[in-house]
C-alpha cells in the first residue's frame, strides 16, 4: 500500500485500547492461573515460580481479573451510551454484533466456498466468526468472571 492510498481505521482508539486489554488480561490470566490450578503437575509447579510463587501468581491473577472487569465495564458502557444516544441499527441491521438470520446464510454460502461449489460471499461490517468471537468473550467473562469472583470472595 503506498503513502498516497486511503488508511481506513476498522476500530477507533478507544476500541483499539480495549483489545490490547484483552489480550493483556487473557494471557495473565492464563500464564497465572493455569499453574494454580495445575500446581501438582511438574509444568505446574515451574511456571507456579516462573511468575514468582504461588502467592505472587494468586495476586497476579486478580490484577489481570481487575483488568478484564474494567474493560467489561467500559465496553457495557459504551453499549449503554450507544443505547441511550439512539444509534440506529445496533442490535439489528449491518452494522450490529447481533447474529441474524442473514449470517445462517453467509455460512451456508461460506461452506460452499470452501469447497468450490459457490462464489466467495460478500459478507456486511462483521462477519459471522467475529460476531461468535464477540460472544463467545462477552459471556465467558461473566460466567467464568463470576466463578472466579466466588472464589476471590
Amino acid at each position: 500500500m503506498s503513502e498516497h492510498e486511503p488508511h481506513y481505521f476498522r476500530l477507533n482508539l478507544y476500541h483499539r485500547i480495549l483489545h490490547g486489554m484483552v489480550i493483556v488480561s487473557f494471557l495473565g490470566l492464563a500464564i497465572t492461573g493455569l499453574p494454580l490450578k495445575f500446581a501438582q503437575t511438574g509444568w505446574g509447579h515451574w511456571l507456579s515460580h516462573a511468575v514468582g510463587g504461588p502467592a505472587t501468581a494468586g495476586y497476579l491473577h486478580r490484577f489481570f481479573a481487575v483488568i478484564t472487569f474494567t474493560y467489561f465495564a467500559l465496553h457495557l458502557g459504551y453499549v449503554v451510551r450507544l443505547v441511550m444516544a439512539g444509534r440506529p441499527g445496533l442490535f439489528w441491521g449491518p452494522d450490529s454484533m447481533v447474529p441474524q438470520p442473514r449470517d445462517l446464510v453467509q455460512i451456508m454460502q461460506h461452506f460452499r466456498y470452501f469447497f468450490g461449489l459457490g462464489p466467495r460471499p460478500r459478507f456486511d461490517r462483521w462477519t459471522y466468526w467475529e460476531k461468535f468471537d464477540y460472544w463467545a468473550v462477552f459471556w465467558g467473562i461473566a460466567v467464568i468472571g463470576s466463578s472466579g469472583l466466588l472464589l476471590w470472595f
